[in-house]
């Protein structure tokens, strides 16, 4: 393992190196399964990262972790939590990155509770796509031809003119998070499916290439209101899309669009899901210690119930996450027992349709925990060493 880290934060971050898998750590609750408790209560950045095509999981892959304080750590070949100290909270930059796959990015928002004896958890599962191999393009025209989740190929026609001259271009198909029960909100929108274009590159007017993009999403292809679906690259600096209408073929299954330019461009129908509300779940009892002195570990799960707001967007494409987990050991604290509560985010969104109709809000759990350890002393009760 290869780390850099600034010596003066060096007190600050721990990095265990332990196999933690998100959501999947400890399905099976016999005591052999535990991680190894520890008596420390500071928050954790669980990170696991998976292939975006069949969700296993990824090894050897590269970490790179830009602090609140602009440091950058990175950490090479890793597979495990990253503990961090009360002192470093706020938002985290966290790229994940393995030969052969597109690189991910996402911003992580670490807090550490102001009560001593509450710890934080967050999760962030990463989905890597994999790189599709370069073609030439020529002045020409060419038609290139991209895999993606459906047996029909996607294709992209290069009219004459789109490029003054032969040009090597790669296309990767952005699998759907839905595939693998994840949610990805970029602006306001849920994402589908996308594509990432590589090199970089604007088209002339006259001579935009056009991608053709099989579909099978209901809400889509529906005689009744059907819903509009739009291609769109989304600028995280200014938080706007630039968004395009479908022209869709006569029985709604294959969607097209003409691009003026090259970068990652998103699929996704016209609702727009706006955060209202951010609150914790109450407290719930999770275990507490067998004997004295042995410390306590537990899983706690949450979840929400379907509504028919949510099962309408589920029809659109969307995969909304219902429930989430996260396994928790402390101890062990020699002559005293521990208990466990345990509660998560909940983020409430107001949902609006593509004509900007409001049609409810819906309450969605996340993957950020705080775990409550209360100690009591136990020596006068036997038990323990």
């Amino acid at each position: 393992m290869k780390t850099k880290f600034n010596l003066r934060l060096f007190p600050l971050v721990a990095v265990a190196i332990a196999l933690v898998f998100g959501l999947n750590q400890c399905k099976n609750v016999e005591s052999s399964d535990w991680p190894t408790p520890n008596p420390d209560t500071s928050s954790q950045l669980k990170l696991a990262v998976f292939d975006g095509d069949d969700g296993g999981l990824i090894q050897g892959y590269d970490v790179k972790v830009i602090l609140p304080d602009g440091t950058v750590e990175e950490f090479d070949n890793e597979a495990g939590t990253l503990t961090i100290s009360s002192s470093l909270e706020g938002d985290y930059v966290v790229t994940a990155s393995k030969n052969g796959y597109l690189a991910e990015n996402i911003m992580i928002n670490i807090e550490q509770s102001e009560e001593e004896n509450v710890s934080s958890v967050t999760q962030q599962q990463f989905y890597l796509s994999k790189k599709s191999e370069s073609s030439t393009v020529s002045p020409q025209g060419t038609m290139l031809t991209v895999e993606n989740d459906l047996e029909q190929q996607t294709t992209i026609d290069f009219p004459y003119g789109a490029l003054q001259n032969d040009q090597d271009i790669a296309v990767s198909f952005i699998q759907p998070p839905a595939k693998h029960g994840d949610m990805k909100i970029l602006g306001e929108r849920v994402i589908v499916k996308g594509y990432n274009f590589s090199p970089d590159m604007t088209f002339p007017e006259n001579a935009l290439p056009t991608i053709h993009i099989p579909i099978n999403i209901p809400s889509v292809s529906r005689e009744v209101k059907p819903a509009p679906l739009f291609f769109g690259t989304y600028d995280n600096e200014t938080g706007e899309w630039e968004q395009i209408l479908a022209t869709l073929n006569e029985d709604a299954t294959v969607a097209s669009f003409e691009m003026p330019h090259f970068s990652d461009w998103y699929a996704f129908t016209g609702y727009r899901l706006v955060k209202n509300t951010v609150r914790w779940s109450e407290w719930q009892y999770v275990s507490e210690s067998d004997t004295c002195s042995a410390g306590a570990c537990g899983v706690f799960v949450y979840s929400v119930n379907p509504t028919a707001l949510i099962t309408n967007l589920i029809s659109f494409g969307y995969n909304i996450n219902l429930k989430v987990k996260d396994t928790k050991c402390v101890g062990p604290h020699f002559q005293w027992a521990q208990v466990l509560d345990a509660r998560c985010r909940i983020v409430n969104y107001q949902v609006f349709d593509y004509a900007g109709v409001y049609q409810g809000s819906i309450d969605i759990p996340q993957n950020k925990f705080q775990w409550m350890v209360t100690e009591y002393y136990c020596h006068d009760q036997g038990g323990g060493n």
